[in-house]
């Protein structure tokens, strides 16, 4: 009799940072698609049933909180990460992914139909997940400038100004959840 074992690919800290920053995102968009609908810049406005917090105090109540989970599990992430070395070399994209981005495109989109050589991860997946830290960047300077627009003047007049830094901001917030939702189609 052979004794099944779930094999994990990843340690207990990065899943559990994964489902949290999960749940902790899904807070902060809802929130956020809340504190658009109290003045929406693109002329329409999002359902009921996709927001949070039900006004907009209670939206941005809900943002920061989940904001302050996300702050505090990105830094153990962050320090597990450094520490442990975890994911230095099967997860950042490099230079030399380079040459494998097209050829995944295309199996993808099924012009290709044999799957292309990769290891833990191929180079669009990569590519994939090191773009997420440069959208997590863009969303929290984005945030920083909306929110306090006068303490990061420079930051907000580096995004052309309050309403388009807003803009950034929700475009940020979107690429975040069509990440999720690409992530998820494959």
């Amino acid at each position: 009799m052979t004794e099944n074992k779930k094999e994990f690919h990843h340690p207990l800290t990065i899943r559990l940072t994964h489902w949290i920053n999960f749940v902790a995102l899904g807070i902060m968009v809802m929130s956020g698609l809340q504190i658009y609908n109290a003045s929406p810049i693109l002329g329409f406005e999002f359902p009921e049933f996709l927001t949070l917090g039900g006004w907009l105090a209670g939206a941005r109540m809900w943002h920061f909180f989940a904001m302050w989970i996300l702050f505090v599990n990105g830094l153990v992430w962050v320090v597990y990460n450094i520490v442990t070395r975890h994911g230095r070399r099967t997860t950042i994209f490099r230079k030399e992914d380079l040459p494998g981005v097209v050829p995944m495109i295309q199996y993808y989109l099924r012009i290709r139909k044999e799957h292309p050589p990769v290891k833990k991860y191929n180079a669009l997946q990569k590519l994939a997940y090191t773009s997420v830290a440069f959208l997590g960047m863009g969303s929290l300077v984005t945030g920083m400038s909306i929110y306090w627009p006068v303490q990061f003047s420079q930051c907000t007049s580096f995004f052309g100004g309050y309403d388009a830094a807003r803009g950034w901001h929700f475009f940020f917030t979107m690429s975040f959840v069509f990440f999720f939702f690409g992530i998820s189609l494959w």
